[in-house]
């Protein structure tokens, strides 16, 4: 069941992606009532902690950690420790889309474990 559920939202979320820099527009409204309705509340409050839920900052760039460079967007996914994971599954963490969906994908399979860190801020 649960990989009947990624394979639904990786092929969803599997859009291709020409940059890393997107400009500021207006939020799909039913992507996000698409992604609201599948996705736990801790991922949004995750999401909430980890970047403030923003994939892209008001530059148009994609979100870094600040400690850790290598955090990643709206679920700050560490390219490093993540990547090959990301790419078995053919999602660009670099993107919206992928980001969610590899956060998703994170979750079904570990739980909240790869947010430790800032579990005091979620786990309220």
């Amino acid at each position: 069941m649960n990989y009947l559920f990624l394979a639904v939202i990786t092929t969803f979320f599997s859009l291709p992606s020409v940059a890393y820099e997107q400009k500021i527009q207006q939020p799909d409204i039913a992507l996000q009532q698409a992604i609201v309705a599948v996705f736990p509340d801790v991922l949004e409050r995750i999401a909430m902690c980890e970047s403030l839920g923003q994939q892209f900052g008001e530059n148009g760039k994609v979100v870094r950690g600040v400690y850790n460079r290598h955090d990643i967007g709206k679920y700050q996914i560490n390219d490093l420790y993540w990547g090959d994971f990301a790419k078995d599954l053919e999602l660009d963490i670099y993107t919206e889309e992928g980001n969610e969906a590899m956060a998703m994908a994170l979750y079904e399979k570990y739980g909240t474990a790869p947010w430790n860190w800032s579990k005091k801020c979620w786990d309220k």
